[in-house]
């Protein structure tokens, strides 16, 4: 029983870690902008992430809010060491269709990791942004 599960498991993440770059984006374009970005929140220079918003995201989150988010993470992950994993999938917006391209970034620190979801639109304008 434990082997099927394990198995199954297996089949689960193996499924759920296909990169879909989607139509209209470049790969190495999102990959050298993600690690842009984590880079940036790292130092702290939160306000250049936040200049890569795009305006209607900025009518919901403040700059302030954002700092607030990233500092409390980076108190309990602790310093930066090094990315881990990039992942790239799509979503499509469900009220306009627009595609979206969703980068995952995993990054090592000095006491746990962070996982940064990065959604940008076709001008790699942030569109989303979540770290766990």
């Amino acid at each position: 029983m434990k082997r099927l599960i394990l198995i199954i498991s297996i089949l689960l993440l193996v499924a759920c870690s296909s990169n879909k770059i989607p139509e209209g984006f470049d790969e190495n374009e999102l990959n050298d902008k993600a690690e842009s970005i984590v880079m940036l929140l790292n130092d702290e220079n939160y306000s250049d992430v936040y200049d890569m918003f795009r305006e209607d995201i900025k009518l919901l989150v403040t700059l302030e809010q954002i700092e607030q988010v990233l500092t409390t993470k980076y108190e309990q992950v602790g310093e930066f060491e090094k990315i881990n994993q990039i992942v790239i999938t799509d979503t499509k917006d469900p009220n306009t269709s627009e595609i979206f391209a969703v980068v995952i970034v995993v990054s090592e620190h000095s006491d746990g990791n962070a996982t940064y979801t990065l959604s940008f639109d076709e001008d790699l304008e942030i569109v989303g942004f979540y770290i766990k």
